[in-house]
């Protein structure tokens, strides 16, 4: 295929992808709406109008009115304030002779206190006058006894008084700073005294006194050692601290008012907040959006007998939640109350050295209204936002990495980005073939502004959570943000009568499965921090923390070639189709091929072997380690192995287990995954046309998760026994699902269970396991990667891709590129394989790929090894000498400026790739790629 073919073929196939707008987090059209920030709004109205503004106190009473009709009582800061008693009425009466019987018989003068008295039964027990205007500020209703005295709140809340207990007496006015930013912090007119209510607004909680500016605030300390904050011009409350726990770097700033608090990064006085201290200044924003940003909790229920599943409770909405925050050791526990739910979530956030520990233990949630279910939990949804006057970006984990800059004005994008961390879960089949997406294989999030960054990880709860970011504007607020949300129960949709559009939301049953929640957030100050960082920091975790050993050794680069044995095919018997084990590649077939790629010069290979066997070929639960005599028999495949231990390779072959049909002891009826609607979840095959299910193909069967332990168990005692010294496993190290049967299994007991299979394996096989993509959860156990992508899922949202997999794991565990032959554009996948420290891979059959028509390998059409094995060689010896020099070390810098992309080596190597002119300098030399084709 020429080159130019090539090259609109990869137009064409980016201009599809490109066309995917934003959410990828619903398993597929039957799953419940994606959560939204807010309630919908015109985003064809005026941007300019504010959705929010201050309260207007709507008193009406004149100074001659209040002198005249009532009881003065005192001044304070600029007002007068008078009362009104609860017999007003009569004594105004009095004073003109008592009120007739009929208003047809009030004189002149009665006529006008009856008027008076309209306007005064407007206003409460107390009206302030503003000296200066001579109009009325404020009305308050009642007042409620407190221990200086009795406290009145005026009607809006833009002011308290503060009276003796008999209300004879004023003993001082205070004016709110903002009704948008609190309705309990308030100031005096001189602006020297801050004032907080206590939350049942019945007395003074705490006094601040001004202590001058700092960064661009207005400081004031209370007694006790307590600071608040308010913006330059004294115009808007930020909020009251205490300092809290901290350790040699890090110290935590605890706001108890509004369970919010800030991490101090001691190396550089940068503080990371949990909400934006200007949330509710936004004026873009809905009161709904603003109280989401002040929610360090945010919790989503449903309600099955409504079969309603989005209802959304926010932490920073007074009439969603109380809070009760307590010192707990080395941080502090909040208890969120939601009570006209009936929910409670405690959650504990700790100092720990150079990181931030949020966890919530999922058996303290409790849940006392058994018609309310808890569904969804973003814990501290809006840590590290960026308004719209920030400069930086979002590290999403999507495929290889991409990067969302804040403000990029991608607005029209109504969808906000969720993907879900370790893919779908595809127990949930969905009807139709949704759009074609990258995978999140890494748990982790970043965060760049301002020469800092932050790295998130999600630690538990990791197989239940999704990624959510979203820009200004897009985020109906001028806010961009990024955050993990975890699922507590999982739903489905149940179709009434097979028809598709009687759907039924479905909740997976019981008390709550999903795995604890815990966050980590590493603050990094560097002088020019940016993603280098973030895969540097994100690296070391798991080097220290989750047990991930370096594997990869100097001055290799290996091949790695993908060989498939056998397939079932269809062939026509007196009339009748049936269908037959057919070969493609037999093991001597095979040894002829790597023999072949030998002699051309490809001195290391890592091989792995899909369908080896009778049961691979058949779709049959595959763990017996016998080679299938269609491809040749075990002295042919003896042979092949004897052949590939001369040359000094690998050799991993493939037991794929994760579909399957029955037989060989594992049946469609017992050993199923079951869905969340409680029906057998069968893996479809989709018309690659129409996405339509293809009714000409069989569907499989989901192996349960309750089957992995033996499986796998007697799989790594099969390949021991023949000799084998490695496996792959194929789709189940990047394919996490649960099974909602009888026996319920989250996909946090999925993935317990898958590790504990890979470390029977590699405790068998020392070799370990070959993995096609790797979820983070397995990087322990794996000793290669297949099939790394060298693009993202390229939404719109996305401004470019950066190669955070690979610079994560370069130096530590050796992985490869997707099939470089089975590529629209080879030249453009070696050159980004260059850039990024991926070693080549390439798919080989070795009959002519006809054979493949209407079989389960159809998708081979590029694989038959004429002329392969040449072009694999050729483009293997080109990048070998450069990826073997590096194959030990991190990549510390990259940068792509255009055309243009530049990586830099922990031992100084720096690779440019010109992605224009086709070559890549190094220091080496120069690799021209021009003439691959």
């Amino acid at each position: 295929m020429g080159k130019r073919i090539r090259r609109t073929l990869l137009c064409l196939l980016i201009a599809a992808s490109m066309a995917v707008s934003g959410s990828a987090y619903a398993e597929s059209e039957d799953s419940p709406a994606q959560p939204e920030s807010a309630e919908n709004t015109d985003r064809n109205g005026d941007a300019e109008k504010p959705k929010r503004s201050e309260a207007v106190e709507k008193a009406e009473l004149s100074a001659a009115d209040a002198d005249k009709y009532l009881r003065k009582i005192g001044s304070s800061d600029g007002y007068d304030i008078y009362f009104k008693s609860k017999d007003f009425d009569d004594e105004l009466w009095d004073t003109v002779g008592g009120k007739p019987k009929s208003k047809k018989d009030y004189n002149t003068e009665q006529q006008e206190i009856a008027d008076k008295i309209d306007i005064l039964e407007k206003v409460g027990e107390l009206v302030a006058i503003d000296i200066k205007s001579g109009k009325a500020a404020a009305s308050f209703k009642s007042g409620s006894k407190c221990d200086e005295g009795k406290l009145y709140v005026s009607d809006a809340g833009r002011f308290f008084v503060l009276t003796d207990e008999d209300t004879s007496k004023v003993i001082r006015l205070r004016e709110i700073v903002s009704t948008l930013d609190s309705r309990y912090a308030f100031m005096s007119s001189d602006m020297k005294m801050l004032e907080l209510l206590r939350s049942d607004m019945k007395g003074t909680d705490k006094a601040y006194t001004y202590d001058g500016t700092e960064d661009g605030k207005r400081v004031y300390r209370s007694a006790d050692g307590g600071f608040a904050w308010l913006t330059a011009d004294g115009s808007h409350y930020l909020g009251a601290f205490r300092y809290g726990a901290e350790s040699d770097k890090l110290r935590m700033i605890v706001d108890d008012r509004s369970a919010s608090f800030g991490i101090e990064n001691k190396k550089n006085g940068y503080i990371w907040w949990s909400s934006p201290l200007e949330a509710s200044q936004d004026k873009t924003a809905t009161g709904l959006v603003a109280d989401e940003l002040r929610s360090s909790n945010v919790l989503r229920y449903g309600i099955p007998m409504n079969r309603s599943g989005n209802n959304i409770l926010r932490s920073g909405s007074d009439d969603d939640c109380v809070y009760n925050v307590s010192d707990i050791e080395n941080g502090i526990r909040i208890i969120y109350g939601y009570k006209d739910a009936g929910f409670t979530v405690p959650v504990e956030y700790t100092i720990e050295d150079d990181h931030l520990r949020a966890s919530v233990k999922v058996s303290e949630i409790a849940e006392t209204k058994p018609e309310n279910i808890a569904t969804e939990m973003t814990v501290l949804g809006s840590f590290g936002v960026a308004s719209d006057d920030e400069k930086g970006y979002f590290v999403i984990p999507d495929g290889c990495g991409a990067l969302v800059r804040f403000n990029n004005g991608r607005t029209m994008q109504t969808d906000l980005y969720q993907q879900r961390v370790y893919g779908n879960d595809v127990t949930a089949v969905p009807q139709n073939r949704g759009a074609v997406t990258e995978q999140i294989y890494l748990p982790v999030y970043g965060i760049v502004k301002e020469d800092n960054a932050l790295l998130a990880v999600a630690a538990k709860g990791d197989s239940n959570a999704y990624i959510t970011a979203n820009v200004s504007g897009q985020s109906k607020s001028r806010y961009n943000i990024c955050n993990f949300t975890f699922i507590l129960r999982g739903t489905d949709s149940f179709y009434m009568s097979g028809n598709s559009r009687d759907k039924y939301t479905v909740f997976e049953s019981g008390k709550i499965r999903s795995d604890d929640i815990e966050m980590l957030y590493y603050p990094i100050a560097e002088k020019d921090a940016d993603y280098t960082d973030i895969a540097d920091r994100y690296r070391q975790y798991l080097l220290e923390e989750q047990g991930v050993t370096v594997r990869s050794t100097a001055d290799s680069a290996p091949m790695y070639l993908d060989l498939y044995g056998g397939v079932m095919k269809k062939k026509s018997v007196l009339g009748i189709p049936l269908s037959f084990r057919t070969s493609v590649t037999g093991y001597r077939q095979a040894a002829d091929m790597i023999t072949d790629l030998k002699n051309r010069g490809v001195d290391d290979m890592v091989i792995s072997y899909t369908n080896w066997t009778n049961d691979g070929i058949k779709n049959k639960v595959d763990k017996g380690a016998k080679p299938s005599g269609r491809l040749g028999g075990t002295r042919d495949f003896r042979s092949l192995t004897d052949l590939i231990d001369e040359y000094g390779y690998s050799l991993y072959p493939v037991s794929d287990n994760r579909d399957f049909r029955s037989g060989n002891g594992y049946y469609s009826f017992s050993d199923t995954a079951v869905r969340v609607s409680g029906s057998y979840s069968r893996i479809v095959s989709y018309d690659r046309a129409y996405g339509v299910p293809d009714g000409f193909r069989k569907n499989l069967s989901l192996l349960s998760p309750d089957c992995y332990g033996e499986v796998f168990g007697d799989m790594a005692d099969s390949y021991s026994e023949a000799g084998l010294g490695g496996v792959s496993l194929a789709s189940l190290t990047a394919s996490l699902y649960g099974d909602y049967g009888k026996k319920p299994i989250s996909r946090a007991g999925a993935e317990k269970l898958l590790t504990e299979s890979y470390e029977a394996i590699t405790e068998k096989l020392e070799d370990g396991i070959l993995a096609d993509n790797a979820n983070a959860y397995a990087l322990p156990y794996v000793s290669h990667i297949t099939g790394v992508p060298v693009t993202s899922s390229r939404f719109d949202l996305f401004d470019e891709d950066i190669p955070f997999y690979q610079m994560v794991l370069h130096g530590v565990i050796p992985y490869s590129s997707e099939a470089v032959n089975g590529s629209p554009d080879p030249e453009r996948l070696m050159l980004m394989a260059a850039a990024s420290g991926s070693c080549l891979s390439f798919d080989m059959i070795y009959e002519e790929t006809g054979e493949l028509k209407d079989t389960e390998l159809d998708f081979l059409y590029y694989a038959n090894y004429k002329g392969n094995t040449e072009k694999a060689a050729e483009a293997h010896a080109l990048l070998e000498p450069l990826l073997s020099s590096v194959s030990d070390c991190y990549i510390t810098d990259y940068r792509a400026d255009g055309d243009t992309i530049t990586t830099v080596y922990s031992d100084g190597t720096k690779v440019v790739a010109d992605l224009e002119d086709m070559t890549v300098r190094w220091d080496g030399g120069v690799i021209s790629l021009g003439g691959i084709s």
